[in-house]
């Protein structure tokens, strides 16, 4: 199959491997097209913020402003289509999950993926767990304030502080959008067995790391990978992106980012897309999101057309924004390591994010 397929031309492979992908994710697909596999949000997203708008409706000021004439035709420039029938830009709230189930756990990593179908690029940016921040929606449970990733935990079903939709997904997508502006179409959680299974799935990972990497064994730390390349497999990769021993958080986010690209430069080949509906099968019931196949199949043609080391960017929030602060939790009733920030200069930089304007691509 692969070999036919490198002997066709780049659309037909592009609309082979869609159909390799519908077909692979069973015949109900064709009845689902455009319905969200989970829980739609029940925010206004960036593409509806977008399309709702108020007109910009001219004044008497502005009609009776005498115009300069021109001498010559204006340039126009030119607008650029999106690609795969997508609407310019998706946003995707991505969660990875410290739990073997959904029922509970905190959101150990939170990606905020900005995928630019004009463009043809997609920026990743990483969110550091111990933001500090208000958790609007669990305060009938005596939550105001906590960290990023607890957002995600108190609307777990297992918890059940939140009403709205999208359980953790859902309070973690209000939390961002109260605290710094940020809306997100969709979202996708991963917990540690569905990703350890996206692993194994496509044969592992080669990673090079800079450093070597830590486990705590009996509080001390124990080398657990030299630096160097190294091929991963589900199990070993789950230690690396868990752990911050000697590197912290930010050291983690780093480790996680070299992860993220091994994944991305691994799937986004013909051999690798090849495997999407077996892995889609096995992991059905193990991923939370509100994409729709309609959407999987405008994110695989994209992954079709692009180059996973050049078109796709990774970014985290700069450390020198963010302070390290031990904070009263009155929920919990003690003090926790938080960081705190300029809420207006976050604000600022995360709405650059979401216009496109940063990082630079």
């Amino acid at each position: 199959m692969l070999e036919y397929l490198k002997k066709t031309s780049f659309k037909t492979r592009i609309t082979l491997l869609g159909l390799i992908v519908i077909i692979g994710g069973g015949g109900y697909a064709y009845f689902t097209w455009n319905n969200p596999l989970g829980e739609a949000l029940d925010i206004p997203t960036p593409t509806e913020l977008v399309t709702t708008s108020s007109p910009i409706i001219p004044t008497a000021k502005t009609i009776n402003t005498p115009q300069p004439e021109l001498t010559d035709s204006p340039t126009l420039t030119p607008t650029v289509e999106p690609v795969c029938g997508a609407p310019p830009t998706m946003t995707i709230l991505l969660s990875g999950v410290a739990s073997e189930n959904y029922l509970f756990g905190l959101a150990d990593s939170i990606r905020v993926v900005r995928v630019d179908f004009q463009s043809q690029k997609i920026a990743v940016l990483a969110l550091p767990r111990d933001l500090w921040v208000s958790i609007p929606g669990a305060s009938s449970h005596g939550v105001e304030f906590g960290k990023l990733n607890q957002a995600y935990f108190y609307g777990t079903e297992g918890m059940g502080y939140y009403d709205g939709s999208g359980y953790g997904s859902g309070l973690l997508a209000h939390t961002l959008q109260e605290n710094f502006g940020l809306n997100v179409d969709n979202y996708m959680a991963v917990n540690i067995f569905s990703f350890r299974q996206i692993v194994d799935g496509i044969g592992g990972i080669d990673v090079y790391f800079p450093g070597p990497i830590y486990t705590k064994w009996f509080n001390e730390p124990k080398l657990f990978l030299k630096s160097g390349f190294q091929h991963l497999d589900g199990k070993q990769v789950e230690k690396v992106v868990r752990t911050r021993i000697e590197i912290g958080d930010f050291g983690r986010i780093q480790n996680q980012t070299l992860v993220l690209k091994a994944i991305a430069a691994k799937m986004m080949t013909l051999s690798g897309i090849a495997q999407l509906p077996d892995l889609v099968n096995r992991l059905d019931k193990y991923l939370l999101t509100d994409l729709s196949p309609s959407d999987i199949s405008k994110l695989i043609c994209l992954a079709g057309m692009m180059d996973a080391k050049e078109d796709i960017i990774y970014e985290t929030l700069p450390e020198d924004l963010l302070t390290g602060e031990w904070i009263e939790d009155e929920h919990q009733g003690y003090h926790v390591y938080a960081l705190t920030y300029d809420k207006e200069v976050i604000i600022e930089l995360l709405a650059d994010f979401q216009a496109g304007r940063w990082p630079e691509q």
